[in-house]
Order: C-alpha cells, then sequence, then structure tokens
C-alpha cells in the first residue's frame, strides 16, 4: 500500500517541481536574455511587411476601485483574476469620502466594520472579518504592540487594499480575517503642485501641501514632498487631534531596468484617549441621573496624553533581470516613541458606582501610564518570473522576508488602595485635578525577529483556467529577559483556482492559512501562544468586458486558534481556545460615466468561540467581541455636468449596522443607520468640497463588551476643503 504524502508538504513540492525544470524545458517558451540593443537595418535587402490591424477593447475599472491589487499576489494581478476578496480603496475615493482616518476610508468597503470600538484618538481599530487586521506600508509590516505608533495619515496615502482572509503566504505575521496594506505617495514623473486647507468642526484647522515633479531634463530623477499641519480638538473634552508630518520621497529611473524610490517620513502626533471606557449603567442601561455625555472627559487635564513620534525610511528597489525576470528588494528603517497616560473608571470589580444610592458621584478610577521606544528594521527579497512549460504559462515568486523589532518600555498602573485613596469621581459633574500620579517601572528589552520563506506559483492553463498555489515557512523568536525565550516555527500554504469567462464572470474557490506570533505576555506574564488560523472561501466575480463595474459575491469559513479577546480591564487580554467564522459578502463598484459613481457593501458574519480550555466540549459563546451580525453600506455620487452644471457633484451615503450583543448575550447594543454626504464643485485648477458624517448627530454606542464597559461611536463631523492645483 502506498502511502500518500503528508498534504502540507505537497504544494511545496508541486512548486519546486515547477521551479526546478530541467533548463531546456524552462525555457522552451522564454526569449533570449535581454539586452539594449541599436537597431540596424542591412544594405542588401529591406523587408516590406503587409499592414497588421490589431483591435481590441479595454476593460474599464469603476472610479473608486483600481483594475489591479499587488498586495494580494505580490504581482501585478487584476483583481479578476485574484482567486480571494480583495477591495482597493483609491485616491480618488480617500478623497470624496473625506476621510480623516483609515477607519473613515473602511466605511464602505465589505468584510470591514470600520467604527468596531467607536471614537478613538490612538488607533484604527477596525475589525475585518470579525478579526482585528495587521496592518502593512508599501508591502512592508508598519503597526507593532499595542498603543506605541503612529497613526497613518490618509493625506500621505495613494490608495489601500484590502484584502481578507489570511495573507501569511506572503507576508508571514497577520490574522485569519485579513490585512491592510496602505500605499504612499510616491514621485511622479509630470510636475503637480497641489495647496489644500481644511476647516471643521471640533475646530478643525488643517493645512497640507503635495508637490511632485521631475528633478532631471529626462525625468530620470523625480521627487515628491507630502506635508501636513493640523490643529484640532476632538468631541471628547481636553482630548486634541494635533499632527505634523513630512514626507520627502524620490524615484532613480537612470534606464529601463532598474528603478529606485526612497521614501521618507517623518511626524509628530499630539493627542489624548477619546476612549473613556464608560459603565454599562448611564451608556446602554439607563441611570437615574441620563445618558453620560458622549464628550465626558475622564482622565485628567495636563496629565492624560497620548503623544507619538516617528522617523522612517523606506527603500523601493527593482532591478529587471532580463525581459521576463525582476528582482526586488524592499527595506525600511523606522524608530518611533509613544508616551500614553490615561486614566478610566474602575468599573470591572463589583458594583462601578460602590452601591451609591444616587448613582453618579462615587465612580473610582484607575491610572495607567506606558511609555515605549520601538526600533523596527523591516525587509522583504523576492524574485519573479515569467516563463511557460506546454500549454501552462507560469508567474512564479521566491522570496525571504525579515523582521527585527525592538521594544523598550516603561509600565505603571496605581494598586487597589492608591485607587480607592485617589477618591471618587462624578461622570456626570467631573471636578478635576484631585489624582495620584503612579510610578512607572522599566520592563526588560524586548527583542522579536521573524524569517519567512516562502515561494508562489501562479498558472494559467490556456486562456481562461487559473490556479495559484504557495507555501511559506516561518521562524520566529522573542527575547526577553527574565522570560524564557519563545521560539516559534510553522509551515503556512495557501492554494486557489480560478476560471474566467468571456463574458466577465470569474467563479474562484481558495484555502488559505494565518500565522501571527504574538510577542506580548498576558497578566500572569506568560508568554502568548501564537494565533493560528485557516479559511475556505468560493466566490463570483464579475467584470463586463465594455461598462466599468466590479462585483464581488463571496460566503467564507474561518477556523482561528488563540485568538486574542479583551480581558479583565483595558490592559489585559486572554486567548480564547478555538473561533469560528462564517460568513457571507457583497460588493460593487459601478460608474455611469459622467453620471454616477457607485459603491455597495454589505457582509454578514455568524461568529463564535468556545471560549477557552476550561469550556465545554462543543460549547459555542456567540457573538465574538466587538462583531455586527450585519453590516451595510450605499454610497452615491451624481454628477451634473449632463444638465449644464459641469464640476459640480453631490453625494449621499448610507450606513447601516445590526444590534451587537457582548460576548455573554447580557447587553446589546442596538441596531443603527447613519448618513453621510459630500458636495464638490471643481474647475480645472482647483475644488470647493463639504464632507459631512454621521448627518443627524445621532448618539451612537458602537460596542459594549463583558466587562463591564461601552465605547461611543463618532458624532456629526462637517468638514469644507479647498484645494489648489498649478
Amino acid at each position: 500500500m502506498i502511502q500518500a504524502p503528508n498534504r502540507r508538504w505537497a504544494i511545496p513540492l508541486a512548486l519546486g517541481s515547477a521551479a526546478f525544470l530541467p533548463p531546456p524545458l524552462v525555457a522552451q517558451g522564454s526569449p533570449e536574455p535581454y539586452e539594449e540593443t541599436v537597431p540596424v537595418r542591412s544594405e542588401r535587402e529591406t523587408l516590406e511587411l503587409s499592414p497588421v490591424d490589431v483591435q481590441g477593447e479595454r476593460v474599464e475599472s469603476p472610479r473608486y476601485q483600481a483594475p489591479d491589487a499587488t498586495t494580494a499576489t505580490k504581482t501585478d494581478t487584476p483583481i479578476i483574476e485574484t482567486p480571494q476578496s480583495v477591495s482597493v480603496i483609491s485616491a480618488e475615493q480617500l478623497r470624496d469620502l473625506g476621510a480623516l482616518t483609515l477607519q473613515d476610508a473602511f466605511r464602505y468597503s465589505a468584510g470591514v466594520r470600520a467604527d468596531a470600538y467607536g471614537l478613538d484618538s490612538r488607533t484604527d481599530s477596525a475589525i475585518v472579518r470579525g478579526t482585528e487586521y495587521v496592518q502593512y506600508q508599501d508591502g512592508l509590516r508598519s503597526l507593532f504592540g499595542f498603543y506605541n505608533n503612529v497613526r497613518t495619515d490618509v493625506y500621505a496615502l495613494d490608495s489601500v487594499e484590502v484584502v481578507r482572509g489570511p495573507s501569511s503566504v506572503l507576508y508571514g505575521q497577520g490574522t485569519s480575517g485579513g490585512m491592510v496594506n496602505v500605499n504612499s505617495k510616491r514621485p511622479q514623473t509630470e510636475a503637480a503642485h497641489e495647496l489644500r486647507a481644511e476647516y471643521g468642526d471640533y475646530q478643525r484647522r488643517q493645512y497640507a501641501v503635495d508637490f511632485t515633479g521631475p528633478v532631471t531634463s529626462d525625468a530620470s530623477l523625480s521627487y515628491r514632498i507630502v506635508g501636513l499641519h493640523r490643529n484640532a480638538a476632538t468631541q471628547v473634552d481636553y482630548v486634541q487631534d494635533n499632527r505634523e508630518f513630512i514626507a520627502p520621497s524620490l524615484t532613480w529611473r537612470p534606464s529601463g531596468w532598474f528603478e529606485w524610490t526612497v521614501l521618507g517620513n517623518v511626524q509628530k502626533d499630539r493627542s489624548g484617549s477619546s476612549t473613556a471606557f464608560l459603565p454599562w449603567e448611564g451608556t446602554i442601561e439607563d441611570n437615574p441621573n441620563g445618558q453620560i455625555p458622549t464628550h465626558r472627559f475622564v482622565s485628567e487635564p495636563g496629565f492624560d496624553r497620548y503623544n507619538t513620534d516617528q522617523e522612517a525610511v523606506t527603500s523601493l528597489l527593482k532591478i529587471a533581470l532580463g525581459a521576463h525576470w525582476t528582482l526586488s528588494q524592499n527595506a525600511r528603517y523606522m524608530e518611533s516613541e509613544s508616551d500614553y497616560h490615561t486614566m478610566f473608571p474602575n468599573i470591572y470589580t463589583g458594583d462601578p458606582y460602590l452601591l451609591n444610592p444616587f448613582r453618579r458621584d462615587s465612580v473610582l478610577r484607575i491610572t495607567y501610564i506606558q511609555d515605549a521606544r520601538v526600533r523596527a528594521i523591516t525587509s522583504d527579497h523576492r524574485l519573479g518570473g515569467e516563463f511557460s512549460t506546454g500549454f501552462v504559462d507560469h508567474q512564479l515568486l521566491l522570496g525571504v522576508d525579515a523582521t527585527k523589532v525592538t521594544t523598550r518600555e516603561r509600565q505603571g498602573q496605581l494598586g487597589a488602595l492608591q485607587i480607592v485613596q485617589q477618591g471618587p469621581f462624578d461622570l456626570y459633574d467631573p471636578e478635576y485635578g484631585d489624582f495620584i500620579l503612579p510610578e512607572a517601572a522599566a520592563l526588560p528589552e524586548l527583542v522579536t525577529r521573524q524569517t519567512g520563506y516562502y515561494i508562489q506559483n501562479q498558472m494559467t492553463f490556456g486562456e481562461h483556467l487559473i490556479a495559484l498555489a504557495g507555501w511559506r515557512r516561518d521562524e520566529a523568536r522573542s527575547e526577553q529577559a527574565g522570560s524564557p525565550v519563545q521560539e516559534d516555527e510553522e509551515d503556512s500554504l495557501r492554494a486557489g483556482l480560478l476560471y474566467r469567462f468571456d463574458a466577465g464572470f470569474s467563479p474562484y474557490v481558495s484555502y488559505s492559512e494565518s500565522f501571527n506570533p504574538v510577542a506580548q505576555l498576558d497578566a500572569d506574564g506568560n508568554p502568548f501562544q501564537p494565533i493560528r488560523g485557516e479559511q475556505w472561501e468560493a466566490g463570483l466575480k464579475y467584470q463586463p468586458p465594455s461598462f466599468p463595474a466590479l462585483i464581488t459575491a463571496t460566503v467564507f469559513e474561518i477556523n482561528e486558534e488563540n485568538r486574542l479577546a479583551p480581558g479583565e480591564n483595558p490592559a489585559e487580554q486572554v486567548q480564547l481556545g478555538t473561533a469560528e467564522i462564517r460568513g457571507a459578502e457583497l460588493e460593487a463598484g459601478v460608474t455611469w460615466p459622467g453620471v454616477l459613481d457607485l459603491l455597495l457593501a454589505y457582509t454578514y458574519l455568524d461568529a463564535f468561540s468556545d471560549a477557552g480550555d476550561n469550556a465545554d466540549e462543543g460549547a459555542r459563546i456567540k457573538p465574538l467581541a466587538a462583531v455586527a451580525d450585519e453590516v451595510a453600506a450605499l454610497w452615491m455620487r451624481f454628477h451634473f455636468g449632463s444638465l449644464g452644471l459641469p464640476g459640480l457633484s453631490i453625494a449621499a451615503g448610507l450606513r447601516y449596522t445590526s444590534a451587537v450583543p457582548d460576548e455573554g448575550e447580557t447587553v446589546e447594543v442596538p441596531s443603527t443607520t447613519l448618513f453621510d454626504a459630500m458636495i464638490a464643485y471643481e474647475r480645472r485648477n482647483w475644488r470647493l468640497a463639504v464632507n459631512g458624517t454621521n448627518l443627524e448627530d445621532e448618539t451612537v454606542i458602537a460596542t459594549c463588551l463583558e466587562r463591564g464597559d461601552c465605547f461611543y461611536g463618532p458624532r456629526r463631523n462637517v468638514v469644507g476643503s479647498l484645494t489648489i492645483h498649478f
């Protein structure tokens, strides 16, 4: 009896056999090595060719969607040929939505709950397919740990790609729900200059510049400078949203086979904590004193802050090694600092109001300090090539990536006796100034390393059938003085099959795995286990041959082990046993040229967990924290050029989120329907626009957790902008 090979090694063996075929076979359909030559015509004979009439029809993408998504495959693969659910949020969409943060940008994308934890001045706390996402920038991981990184500004971005489902084969560190890759603005060979000013609610004053163009006469060297200055408040008292950044960059193309882009970024944010961790009573439940105001600040002026600084340089190098082979080398060095000082109600042990009959003036507060210094070096080296074996065309990708992150932290928190000595706090009529400053102690330096080796083969059989297979080996290591060294090794697999019909339909099925080592320790000082996940996905994509539209419908099932979940208080996290997420999504982008741009997104999730090792076998705890069963959004932008008003456009958006229960299904956040709008008038050299979100100024509770706290969502926010081009 012959034993079948282990499934985990089946794909690597198949990939390896294609990559290391004998040279004559690999070269069968390959051209001669690439050389720059000067055409020479013989004087002895002249060959005249008959005219050839080549006709074709270009498939247009909708205005809010790019035709290709490089993040999903690390190649320039059309979305319609990618066996995975992918969205590209274009620069036009970012502008028309008036997105002020990444959370704003996600609001009209399927599979994403943008404001899962409400208004958060610290980070973009969105959820993709029921899990927190991992953020990359220009293909390299950009955020590490919790609350110790700067927040990416959308003005510095050219596009945002949302890849749903595991992507560990190509990127290593990632969650099972998906990843987000933000693409920086890069130098252009044509001169363009932009000045932008924004004024809006919460004293928002923002000024930005974006200059790009050639440096040399032959445009072999081009530059770009993007800068921004902002002074702003937030809907929470005493919490600012101030920022300064500058992002210079250069691109050098001395010849057609060499391209090198260097991106710089210096950013300084000065803010605080808008997340108040307010108790159930007074938010989701009744309180004799009414509802706690959404602007309530529960920390201390002068003490509370979330200040971050970052300096980073990124190198993106691409070298053509002949007509069909390319070597790419991407690397980034980043240093960041964060000072996080905050206070929040002690609602996690017993009655938060200490049995006070008036239910208002005796909430105790926890004081917390976390200061971090992070240094990260990331790199990704890959070789890509195209060749044919018989009737099969291959697009092969071989890569090695590596990450080293060094983290130094100081942490401090008041003890139980000090919390009592600090005195009560009135959530309805606060008086500030009575608090005790905790002592912060330095934690041992944490050094994490991860190296991954990966191979991917995109195979096209004939004209319609496309197969994708990938394998990766990850080696991760975490070292912290006083703790045992944690080492993890894991293989990740990926496979997909897609058939593209001439009529524009592309049905597909795929399987993928995720691996995400967690460097942090739990409340008892023990290292977390790596998070592992796998997903099955089936979908149908439709792109009409002669009309700018792209529609994607998918169903999927995710199984995730060692999922991180909220702990007993905001400073803690715990790991669950196994989480299962089943869902369906529909996303559409359609453009009627000169008339209408439309975005439609719908997500259904059924998410639950067995709640850990102590749960009964087969136990089903539903839902997972902050996961809504249904999320839907519709955005329509109307043009009035055909009515004699060129340059005028008006947009309207609708966002619906179903009711969200806490993990124990004790309380339930009600469903919400919010409205957004935009009006813009633009001419050749300028654009004037007004964007508004949550126009009815609804008081939204985004999520309530089983441990006893709730999170308010953003209130109405109206911002006007003037952009001048020259």
